[in-house]
């Protein structure tokens, strides 16, 4: 079986939507978004809450949601994400 890693590049209009984290303080928020920026080709992108000291808005390429979640978690933070089910009918 043939097994081929997909490059940030290839997918780069792969973006999901900007979806909402939180941080119990303002000083992890700043950490956080200062992590991000330092991997920037990492596949994920933040950016502060204008109105929000503990709040960021987050988005990642696909395959990269768990590593980002790992270093929100390690600047006290979680990232809010709705998930929803498909269901297919059957026909």
């Amino acid at each position: 079986m043939l097994v081929r890693k997909i490059r940030v590049s290839e997918i780069r209009d792969n973006w999901g939507p900007w979806t909402a984290a939180r941080f119990h303080t303002e000083v992890g928020r700043d950490g956080f978004l200062c992590s991000v920026a330092q991997m920037q080709d990492g596949g994920w992108g933040a950016k502060a809450l204008a109105n929000e000291g503990r709040g960021a808005q987050v988005r990642w390429l696909p395959g990269r949601f768990l590593r980002l979640n790992d270093v929100a978690y390690a600047h006290g933070g979680r990232i809010v994400v709705s998930v929803t089910r498909r269901r297919t009918l059957a026909v």
